[in-house]
């Protein structure tokens, strides 16, 4: 298989990120995947495994949904992506919730989109930021997409003097 081809691909279907949380352009886009050391696909189970190096770290990016790690796991259950998992060192995510807002950032060594239950859980040296609004660290965060709740253990959080309560 051409090298080119074997780490970059294409995958047309849509992250059913809930138009909540991203631009309304986000789930337009096409998801691009680069998987730079190896990447297996388990079509049969829905399974699709993307690695990268440290140096070169596996990437999604569709609109300003942007996500990076050593692995990236996607899981699809009747066609529609259920779960991707970033783990690395760190997994990285990034994504612009409206127009009008900051980027928010998440980072840890894993780092679970739960599509279904709009859910992200960043676990292990997780930290979870939105510039002028909050700057969270601790061991494990979850994060409800659809109800805008942070929920964390062992929390250290810096509120800006500047931002909106």
């Amino acid at each position: 298989m051409n090298k080119l081809l074997g780490s970059l691909f294409f995958i047309s279907f849509s992250l059913s990120t809930p138009a909540s949380f991203a631009l309304p352009d986000d789930l337009n886009q096409d998801m691009i995947t680069s998987c730079p050391a190896r990447s297996e696909s388990f079509l049969d189970q829905g399974l699709e495994i993307c690695r990268g190096t440290s140096s070169n770290p596996a990437e999604i990016n569709q609109g300003s949904l942007k996500l990076s790690g050593l692995e990236i796991r996607i899981e699809r259950v009747e066609g529609n992506i259920s779960t991707i998992t970033v783990s690395g060192s760190p997994a990285a995510f990034q994504q612009q919730p409206q127009i009008e807002q900051a980027i928010v950032y998440a980072s840890g060594t894993s780092i679970i989109l739960d599509n279904d239950n709009q859910m992200i859980t960043i676990q292990g040296n997780a930290a979870f930021s939105q510039e002028g609004t909050i700057d969270t660290t601790a061991e494990r965060i979850e994060y409800d997409i659809a109800n805008r709740k942070l929920d964390a253990t062992q929390m250290n959080m810096v509120i800006p003097a500047t931002a909106n309560p």
